[in-house]
């Protein structure tokens, strides 16, 4: 019973945070717990055996190993493969918006700046900043390069002008 009961404190260490009501992908959680801790006692084992001193903790062998599958390594084939294409994007670098949190709103240096290119982009759908008041949610796929803010640009409305000019 020693070593069923050490790989079970093993797995319960570091437990993969998963909360659902599918038994399927507990179990699968579970079994790539089972799996990590199973490679890391191979590893200390081998680590042993080469009189390596040095040796990685569970939880930096798990971090490890699911930053080279993500491709997270600055040394990785995968982030070799990406730099050497550059890959063509026609959206803005928009941050992402944080529940209960305002957005990036620029200041009116950048925004009335006509000497910079506010060329509109289309990217994911979000609130416009310009028309949109509580109560009155409006949504655009339209976002200003330069400023970074959603703006609508349509037929019916046009708050990219409107929102880059000056009012006297």
């Amino acid at each position: 019973m020693g070593g069923i009961d050490k790989s079970d404190m093993l797995v319960h260490l570091y437990k993969t945070p998963i909360k659902s009501k599918r038994w399927y992908l507990r179990m699968f959680a579970y079994t790539i717990d089972v799996s990590l801790t199973n490679a890391w006692v191979m590893y200390k084992r081998d680590c042993k055996a080469l009189a390596v001193k040095d040796s990685l903790s569970l939880k930096h062998f798990r971090i490890q190993v699911f930053r080279g599958a993500s491709c997270q390594k600055p040394q990785s084939k995968c982030s070799q493969k990406h730099s050497e294409s550059p890959a063509l994007n026609t959206t803005a670098d928009v941050p992402a918006p944080v529940r209960g949190h305002r957005n990036h709103i620029p200041d009116n240096s950048v925004r009335f700046d006509l000497t910079l290119f506010h060329a509109p982009v289309y990217s994911n759908r979000q609130t416009c900043k310009y028309c949109s008041r509580k109560g009155h949610i409006l949504r655009s796929n339209v976002v200003c390069q330069v400023c970074k803010v959603h703006l609508c640009l349509n037929a019916d409305r046009n708050c990219f002008i409107m929102y880059h000019q000056q009012v006297a």
